[in-house]
């Protein structure tokens, strides 16, 4: 009776085992889908793997199966790049394989945009540089921290510049080399767009080489920041163009009219606080300052010279003043913004 029992009971044992799937619990898929009747060993070739949580892409496709799925279980196959892969990189790139590389290869191709999120873009001599002379890791497949600051890599030409009229030693120059020098170059010598020259904006015309201004590198000697500095022979020029320069205009610094962009760039902004010619119905009616104005030490305006008037009309509208005399004094004198035409 004993051996019945026994029998029967590894029968069942027997039975149970031969019905569990060795592809673990997990699998919730029909067994039609890759197998077929005839050879459970023979898998169906069109099996979608898309339709999993790791779609086969790249170099992914033409790989064996039981290259990833070493157990059957497929539950236990791995997902992460590193846990298929050596990391060469020993860590010192992050565990994140996709940031660099992809399933096509494990050429990098986006070099530029990783230096770019790391805080240091490739440009100018740097997007040319070879890799291993700022990389000087144990490995060359090694990318450990580095700083990058300008001053870790360049230090030497900051000290190359003893003895010469910019020593940036005796000069107190600080160590932080993108206040005056900028990335975009490809040399030391491309500077000014990363100094902090607020005090003195180099825009327009004044955006030229340091030595322009600064005679023979010297850096030493303070300069003024008055025009007639750098520009005192422009003003028998505009005194010849414009006698109002050595008249009216003489109480006036240039920059209170004239931008950097040129010298024929002109723009006096608080005119509309006399007389409204940015404003109101003068706003584009004139190109030229001496449309309005006689050219002369006075530099007056002339009104007459736009505004043809009939002396009948002029009568009525200004009937009861017999002082009225007809200059542009006295047409300034009742319309002093310009904002209306005159006759409103």
């Amino acid at each position: 009776m004993r051996k019945i029992t026994f029998f029967i009971l590894f029968i069942c044992i027997f039975a149970q085992a031969e019905t569990k799937s060795p592809h673990g619990d997990k699998l919730k898929v029909d067994c039609a889908v890759c197998h077929v009747t005839e050879n459970w060993h023979k898998i169906q070739p069109n099996f979608n793997h898309n339709k999993t949580k790791f779609p086969l892409t790249g170099q992914h496709k033409s790989i064996g199966c039981r290259k990833c799925h070493i157990s059957l279980d497929f539950s236990k196959a791995k997902t992460e790049c590193n846990q298929c892969h050596t990391d060469v990189h020993q860590g010192t790139t992050g565990r994140d394989c996709d940031r660099c590389h992809s399933t096509k290869s494990w050429i990098v191709t986006n070099t530029k945009s990783l230096h770019l999120e790391a805080g240091f873009p490739l440009r100018g001599a740097h997007e040319t540089a070879d890799c291993n002379r700022c990389h000087t890791s144990a490995s060359n497949l090694r990318f450990d921290n580095i700083r990058t600051d300008c001053y870790a890599c360049h230090k030497n030409k900051y000290f190359a510049t003893a003895g010469k009229p910019y020593d940036h030693k005796v000069l107190g120059f600080d160590t932080d080399c993108a206040r005056c020098h900028n990335m975009v170059g490809m040399n030391w010598n491309s500077i000014g767009k990363g100094f902090d020259h607020s005090f003195f904006p180099l825009t327009g015309g004044h955006n030229i080489t340091c030595n322009d201004c600064h005679k023979g590198g010297n850096y030493k000697k303070r300069l003024s920041s008055d025009c007639m500095t750098c520009h005192s022979s422009k003003k028998a020029e505009a005194t010849a163009s414009i006698p109002a320069h050595s008249g009216i205009f003489a109480k006036y610094s240039c920059g209170e009219c004239h931008t950097t962009k040129t010298w024929n760039t002109v723009k006096y902004k608080q005119h509309d606080a006399h007389f409204g010619i940015y404003s109101g119905n003068h706003k584009g009616t004139w190109t030229k300052c001496n449309e309005c104005h006689t050219n002369n030490t006075s530099y007056k305006a002339d009104c007459l010279s736009c505004h043809e008037h009939s002396k009948s009309k002029t009568d009525q509208q200004h009937r009861g003043k017999d002082d009225y005399v007809y200059n542009s004094a006295a047409c300034i004198s009742c319309h002093p913004n310009g904002s209306k035409g005159f006759g409103d």
